[in-house]
């Protein structure tokens, strides 16, 4: 799935890794529903293989600034897709790594690792953890997956909204069951999606207790190598006032990444450009 409402859910999607791209749409979606339109995201074509920089700032509701920096590939394997990502700096989380297969549909569930060098352990996330906070940013290990699974939701298409003078369908998902919730953390998203390039362009978030927690908004989308791509993406956290800012750079589609890449082993190796 491309970029959908959990995301960087579109959205996708570090994961952050894949996080999100997107190909121009090339037809409408004919007889809009909330569940057809998230199926055209999830069509949308973004290229066999991706490698990207993402430039990272933690922003707390004092204004105080933390810089990180990242490297991601990710690849597709039919339906399914595989992402490694790799902290570069700064240097006392440098090697700190995840990786993620994202299997499509729930009969299997998604795994996930988080390499942590300091320790020389490796954390395997499991479904409960789904929606813990990846490394102190505003994003759960849920949303930066690339691929939140369709079926988990009630998809409720609420109508249409100008958004930034772009026409985008206003999306409603809910959990289907309790425990989906806790384990996400959420209990509604809503989200706008563009009509002319089917990418999420703001989502809105709901916790446990039905307030609004969180709202990402995706700013700058470019086309690259004929792939709408997202350059750049604010989550802020309302309760908080804590701000995830990401920028994306140097995209690279189709390289024809080794399938060696994405491997445990390689998560413990760390990323060397050499």
């Amino acid at each position: 799935m491309k970029f959908t409402t959990l995301l960087p859910l579109s959205l996708i999607s570090f994961t952050l890794l894949a996080i999100p791209t997107y190909s121009q749409a090339e037809t409408p979606v004919e007889n809009p529903t909330g569940l057809s339109i998230m199926q055209a995201v999830d069509q949308r074509d973004d290229g066999e293989d991706l490698i990207q920089k993402i430039d990272q700032k933690l922003i707390d509701k004092r204004g105080g600034v933390r810089e990180r920096h990242m490297i991601a590939f990710r690849k597709d394997y039919g339906a399914d897709s595989k992402s490694i990502s790799y902290f570069l700096k700064p240097a006392n989380i440098l090697d700190t790594a995840l990786l993620t297969y994202d299997y499509d549909g729930v009969a299997r569930d998604d795994d996930q690792w988080l390499y942590l060098p300091a320790l020389k352990k490796v954390r395997r996330i499991s479904s409960s953890d789904r929606g813990d906070y990846f490394m102190g940013t505003d994003f759960t290990f849920e949303d930066i997956k690339q691929t939140p699974e369709l079926e988990d939701y009630n998809w409720t298409l609420l109508g249409s909204e100008i958004i930034d003078n772009h026409d985008c369908w206003k999306i409603s998902a809910t959990p289907k069951t309790e425990d989906l919730q806790k384990n996400l953390g959420y209990t509604k998203t809503i989200s706008y999606i563009r009509k002319d390039i089917l990418i999420a362009v703001r989502i809105d978030y709901w916790d446990r207790k039905a307030q609004h927690l969180k709202t990402l908004i995706v700013d700058k989308v470019e086309a690259i190598d004929g792939i709408w791509s997202v350059r750049h993406m604010v989550m802020k956290n309302i309760q908080s006032q804590h701000i995830t800012e990401l920028s994306f750079s140097e995209q690279q589609y189709n390289s024809n990444l080794s399938d060696r890449l994405f491997s445990e082993r390689m998560l413990k190796m760390g990323y060397r450009a050499n």
